[in-house]
């Protein structure tokens, strides 16, 4: 099969991926690239944002005519105004207001991340769709994309990039927000390749720039494939 170069992040498939941006588009399309060498079986709608990705998961959920069977959220485990130990149950907070009278959410966000029927006593129940929902970057830490990407970094250029990237902060050339640290870090390593021009993360992951990501995005791969179904199955 031939490489892809472009990515819908507008798609309205039966199986569909809500992410925030087109970043997120991009890096899980070259991510399940690089471990399938296939294109995702889903396809992939890029939002605008967190409060979008909400907004369009309940718009689809009311729909009496709804297209998806499956669909599946990425959110980031950050949210404005809450601590770092509270956004888990933040995001939970968030889905429940929205699709709580259809789904049957638990109390703690299970690690592997969040698959649901909807409950079967809904006179819906039949028209909605299986619900998957993945915090960035485990499900139980505060964070966001490149913090997922940031264990796939060695030790010893995580390390050192952090500590570049800290102290350019604590110098005050650097005028990043302390909650997109990672984002720092992760733009400062992709500056640092040859050639330094890239400019999205998925981009990057095809260029086999983290050279552990694989690993790192096992429990995130395996996610998505029993939400979806794997390629590798088709």
């Amino acid at each position: 099969m031939a490489e892809h170069v472009k990515v819908d992040s507008k798609s309205e498939r039966e199986l569909l991926l809500l992410v925030e941006g087109v970043n997120d588009c991009h890096a899980v399309f070259q991510l399940m690239w690089l471990v399938y060498r296939a294109d995702p079986v889903f396809g992939i709608h890029e939002c605008g944002n967190d409060d979008k990705v909400l907004d369009s998961l309940a718009s689809r959920i009311v729909s009496t005519r709804p297209r998806q069977k499956v669909l599946g959220l990425i959110l980031d485990a950050d949210i404005e105004g809450l601590r770092s130990d509270q956004v888990i149950q933040g995001r939970l907070d968030q889905l429940a207001a929205r699709v709580g009278a259809y789904y049957p959410l638990p109390a703690v966000f299970p690690e592997q991340g969040l698959i649901l029927e909807p409950f079967a006593n809904r006179p819906e129940a039949d028209r909605l769709p299986k619900l998957g929902v993945w915090l960035m970057p485990n499900n139980r830490a505060y964070g966001m994309f490149e913090d997922l990407l940031m264990g796939s970094l060695s030790e010893r250029v995580a390390t050192y990039t952090s500590s570049v990237v800290k102290q350019s902060k604590a110098d005050g050339i650097a005028r990043f927000k302390d909650a997109h640290l990672s984002k720092a870090i992760i733009r400062t390593y992709l500056a640092w390749q040859d050639p330094p021009d890239i400019q999205y993360l998925g981009l990057a992951i095809k260029r086999r720039a983290f050279e552990n990501i694989e690993a790192e995005c096992r429990q995130f791969i395996q996610w998505l494939d029993r939400l979806f179904g794997s390629p590798a199955a088709r």
